[in-house]
């Protein structure tokens, strides 16, 4: 069947404007100018005689026939863009480029890889830690570790484990022989790390006093921190007790140094794996997302 499509330059230009939410931001991913791809989407409408944005000065709004036909036209490129990078020896078949959270990087990820390394010595992983979510259409990104809510049904996405929250203390205050108690926590402060990703809500110590049945929640001094690096510090410093994902206590940097106090567990969000359309492509990255669901399943964080 012979295939009916407007010139190349127009789709890109118009699947950049509507990705990126900006004729600006498209201009400098196509490095050409902004009155060029205004140009190229007012040719991709008049051709197709449709709408396709709404503008307001400077700003650009997907219509209704727009937003229907993004997501087609996206996976269209991104087919385009991995069958090229494998037909120009562009597509490193030994390297897998992962993007994750700082946290997964280093608490999970780093102390396994010796181990992934002698399982697979052929293999490179290239890691690139941020705490938002990477763009993984037309990005080097092969794979992404992300943590948010539980992967929907139906999704490419691939469940690795669920978080849950403890509240941690030093084990040099313990006294030998004991375990941590609540009572600990009377003459000591409640430490709150504040999250750098506004769009999840981190674990409360009220929640966690709820959970454990103790009253008085507000009787009990409180500091807070915008980075964890700050609050381990004043962890070790005998400041008080904090609320610590298990993938952080239970890590190798902190299982010998910081103590699970007796209490619940707050359940938090999951860690999900996603691929890239050039990341489905290569045996290296099935072969990472295999040893990462097998890693995850032979080390589970939920008592």
């Amino acid at each position: 069947m012979k295939r009916r499509l407007p010139p190349l330059n127009a789709i890109r230009a118009f699947e950049a404007a509507a990705r990126l939410e900006s004729i600006s931001d498209a201009a400098d991913e196509l490095s050409v100018t902004p009155t060029a791809i205004s140009h190229q989407i007012r040719h991709l409408e008049n051709l197709l005689d449709l709408k396709l944005f709404e503008r307001s000065g400077r700003s650009i709004t997907l219509t209704d026939q727009g937003a229907r036909m993004l997501p087609d036209i996206t996976r269209g490129m991104d087919s385009l863009a991995a069958a090229f990078a494998e037909t120009y020896g562009n597509l490193d078949t030994n390297t897998v480029t992962i993007s994750t959270t700082r946290e997964f990087a280093r608490f999970w990820l780093q102390p396994r890889l010796g181990d992934f390394y002698d399982a697979f010595p052929q293999l490179t992983l290239n890691i690139f830690a941020s705490e938002n979510a990477v763009d993984m259409s037309g990005s080097e990104i092969d794979v992404a570790v992300r943590y948010g809510g539980k992967p929907s049904e139906g999704i490419d996405e691939i469940e690795l484990y669920q978080e849950y929250y403890v509240a941690a203390v030093s084990r040099e205050l313990l006294i030998p022989n004991r375990a941590a108690r609540t009572e600990f926590l009377i003459k000591k402060r409640l430490i709150d790390v504040r999250w750098e990703n506004s769009s999840l809500t981190a674990p409360s110590w009220k929640a966690w006093f709820d959970a454990a049945g103790i009253k008085d929640f507000d009787s009990f001094r409180r500091m807070s921190f915008d980075a964890y690096n700050l609050a381990f510090d004043a962890l070790r410093r005998g400041h008080g007790a904090a609320l610590l994902s298990r993938t952080i206590v239970r890590s190798a940097e902190f299982r010998d140094e910081f103590v699970e106090m007796e209490g619940p567990q707050l359940p938090g969000y999951f860690y999900r794996v996603l691929r890239s359309p050039q990341g489905m492509r290569k045996r290296a990255v099935r072969q990472f997302v295999e040893w990462l669901e097998e890693e995850a399943s032979r080390s589970p964080i939920s008592d």
